[in-house]
């Protein structure tokens, strides 16, 4: 019985000194609030033209990352997506992103880059994001890929998705 009220009375204070650490933290301004990310990505030719496109849309919340996968025949490209909101509604955007890569289908050489890009942006703003940066085939043809990301804020409880 002395060791069960001795248990009880160090979770009592393992609760006391959580619930402490979190005193003068006011983190109200994210309860309930989802954020919509949406991306644009394109892959562009040598004269800017779009070759390949594709629009997404993900929920999130602050802190959480979505993550987009794109693979090709010798290319696979990761992007993660992390928006962090502040107090004043306004967002620090981070967008990590992996290449990994082989020059031929019969290599087994697997290059790997990455890429951290972290900004201040505002609700709504557009920004852009190249993960793959600027790239030439075997036949010396230029290609670079982009991401353009915009995050607004979701209703509570509705679907869409508001500038505020």
């Amino acid at each position: 019985m002395k060791r069960l009220l001795s248990a009880a009375s160090l979770l009592i204070l393992f609760t006391i000194n959580l619930s402490a650490q979190t005193d003068g933290l006011d983190l109200s301004y994210i309860e309930n609030k989802q954020l919509s990310i949406n991306l644009t990505t394109r892959i562009l030719g040598e004269e800017n033209e779009t070759i390949w496109h594709m629009n997404s849309s993900n929920v999130t919340v602050s802190g959480e990352a979505v993550k987009v996968k794109l693979t090709g025949d010798r290319l696979v490209v990761i992007a993660n997506i992390t928006p962090y909101l502040n107090s004043d509604n306004t967002l620090f955007l981070v967008a990590k992103g992996e290449i990994f890569m082989t020059d031929s289908a019969d290599s087994e050489e697997v290059k790997y880059y990455t890429t951290l890009k972290s900004l201040p942006v505002k609700v709504g703003e557009k920004v852009v994001f190249f993960p793959l940066g600027m790239a030439y085939d075997s036949n010396s043809n230029f290609y670079s890929m982009e991401m353009e990301i915009q995050v607004l804020s979701v209703e509570d409880s509705g679907d869409s998705a508001k500038v505020e």
